[in-house]
């Protein structure tokens, strides 16, 4: 449950989240610019930097770095305006052939068509018969609004003002990333002394982590957009589709809208193509080139240049662009995706804001002990069994079960010794993480008989273990899970209760085991170990006796003396400290690869 102290943080962040959003909303004619310039400025950065360390003026470098900048903007701006202008006196004429083109295909289909719309208006007719309306007056009076004529100052205004609305947008933008560029390293130092000057190892880390997360996406971008813009210019001239270069930029300009842009910029290509072919093949064909060009995008191009670099999840990309659109209209779509890794490296460096990293980011929020646990209590048996398979050809047996296994058995142990989850749910869970520990001892006996009278997995002289549990089920399948690991590091192990122990020859002569590892799951886990070591110790004083509280976090200081005192030789918390224990035993020549007949009453794997 949460604290009254962290419910009132958590409302304070809410609400400073909606005065920030509100204030973004309403001065967005002051932050638009503002944005597009850090955007800008962002990705002019690198390249005033690489001409500053060739030695060239700073200032020079920003004047060349602009100069480029708007000579590529400019070059790309009068091709698609020369290429829309021929594209509005061509017009007509496709309007005309598109007309054609969907009369015939109505034709195709008018059959079916005009019988339903005739069925339809034979319903309407038979339903206004039986039920007519009441019938409107005949005296109604007309209204005729006449408008005041213009005045030259309105005409002026009307005629210019959607014009230098967006030029004087431009011109500021401008005029910000110069002065930007220019006092760079002053305006970075300004900020972190708003922001943390206290802490400026952090601050300072953020912004550099943002600085190259968002210029390296708008480069990557922009190469990704100027390659698919060239191919699709190229694409729809080889198909004899009318004005190329107008739909090529404009698929490099609207493919910065994250996975929605470049099939709006395919739209109006595709419905001119079926306005100039007389059939479907060309339309076709256009829809395959923008569909290969976008799937090499994502499946070879932004994995290669990208490399995870946004840290954004799909879905939150998609959100964000929602949100942005919401926000600043048409231009918060070009701006979606920086503005959004804006804000997760923000989240990720301030800690009131981790809630929109988890929202937003595209790492895994769970542990994979905890994305087990988790698919078990959803009874998701094939996605907790998929992820243990996972695990495992990443890492030994022995690596999973310290990382893994063991530690979503412990979680589920702690959830139940506090009452959060029932006993049908428990035993529900561990007979399925048995059920896997079963399924892995079976195979290694099987693997074990086939390597029989060849090299054995497990040397002469390996050390041969007993996996006892020292109370209940948890305990019984950490034993055999051991037994398991023990198997797969090429020790010899079975797994045995402690009622067969009682009955089995654990003294010096007739013993055929070298030790045994009493395995005990927090958080009820010394009072049952030590009875297990008292019984023990009944049979034989020489028996190398080893406890595993498989809890690393825990305080062995009191367990430890109270463990030692009831016979325990040492005590242990992962399996791989536990292997450590075992290889380091004193292994007797004479002691045998694999045990006598199996006493009555034992289970052993081998």
């Amino acid at each position: 449950m949460n604290g009254p102290g962290q419910v009132s943080g958590t409302r304070s962040v809410l609400l400073t989240v909606i005065i920030v959003v509100a204030v973004l909303r309403l001065a967005k004619d002051v932050f638009i610019p503002l944005a597009l310039a850090i955007l800008l400025t962002f990705l002019l950065a690198p390249l005033v930097a690489r001409l500053a360390g060739w030695g060239i003026n700073r200032l020079l470098a920003v004047i060349v770095s602009m100069a480029i900048a708007l000579t590529l903007v400019g070059s790309l701006a009068d091709l698609g305006f020369n290429q829309f202008a021929d594209l509005a006196r061509e017009l007509p004429g496709y309007q005309r052939q598109l007309h054609q083109n969907l009369t015939h295909i109505r034709g195709a289909v008018r059959g079916g068509v005009a019988d339903a719309s005739k069925a339809v208006e034979q319903l309407g007719r038979e339903l206004q018969r039986v039920a007519p309306g009441e019938p409107l007056p005949s005296s109604v009076g007309k209204v005729q609004v006449i408008e005041a004529p213009a005045t030259p100052l309105k005409m002026v205004r009307d005629f210019f003002g959607p014009v230098l609305k967006p030029f004087g947008t431009a011109v500021v933008v401008i005029v910000l990333v110069a002065f930007m560029l220019l006092r760079l390293h002053d305006l970075r130092e300004r900020i972190i002394s708003v922001l943390g000057r206290r802490n400026l190892y952090a601050t300072t880390k953020a912004l550099n982590d943002a600085a190259q997360r968002v210029s390296r996406y708008l480069l990557m971008q922009l190469a990704i957009n100027t390659w698919t813009g060239i191919w699709v210019g190229l694409g729809l001239w080889f198909l004899d589709v009318p004005n190329p270069g107008l739909w090529g930029a404009l698929a490099l300009v609207l493919r910065f809208i994250p996975y929605l842009g470049v099939w709006a910029a395919g739209v109006l290509p595709f419905a001119l193509s079926f306005a100039v072919s007389d059939d479907l093949s060309r339309p076709l064909l256009v829809f395959g080139l923008f569909a290969v060009l976008e799937f090499l995008n994502y499946a070879v191009f932004e994995p290669w240049l990208f490399a995870n670099q946004t840290g954004i999840s799909p879905v939150a990309l998609l959100l964000g662009a929602a949100f942005w659109a919401w926000l600043w209209g048409g231009v918060g779509l070009f701006l979606a995706v920086p503005m959004t890794v804006c804000v997760a490296v923000m989240s990720k460096y301030i800690p009131q804001l981790g809630f929109l990293l988890v929202l937003l980011g595209d790492e895994p929020v769970l542990e994979p002990h905890q994305r087990l646990y988790q698919r078990l209590l959803a009874a998701n048996r094939d996605g907790a069994d998929s992820l243990l398979e996972d695990t495992l050809r990443s890492k030994s047996m022995l690596e999973a079960c310290d990382a893994v296994i063991v530690p979503a058995i412990r979680l589920l142990e702690a959830d139940y010794d506090r009452r959060a989850l029932g006993a049908a749910k428990r035993k529900t869970v561990l007979e399925h993480v048995d059920q896997w520990v079963q399924e892995r001892l079976d195979a290694l006996d099987t693997l074990e008989l086939r390597e029989q009278g060849k090299s054995r997995s497990i040397g002469a002289n390996a050390p041969w273990i007993l996996c006892v549990p020292a109370a209940d089920r948890a305990d019984e399948i950490v034993a055999k899970l051991l037994a398991a690991a023990l198997l797969e590091c090429g020790i010899g192990a079975a797994f045995v209760t402690p009622e067969a122990l009682d009955k089995m020859h654990l003294d010096e002569n007739e013993r055929t085991v070298d030790a045994a590892v009493v395995s005990a799951l927090p958080p009820e886990a010394v009072a049952p170990a030590r009875a297990v070591c008292r019984r023990v110790r009944g049979g034989t004083r020489e028996l190398p006796l080893v406890v595993g509280l498989w809890d690393p976090e825990d305080d062995l200081l009191k367990p430890r003396q109270r463990l030692e005192a009831a016979g325990a030789d040492r005590v242990v918390v992962t399996f791989a400290e536990c292997v450590a224990a075992i290889e380091g035993l004193r292994v007797r020549p004479e002691s045998p690869a694999l045990p006598a007949p199996r006493p009555q009453g034992t289970v052993l794997q081998t």
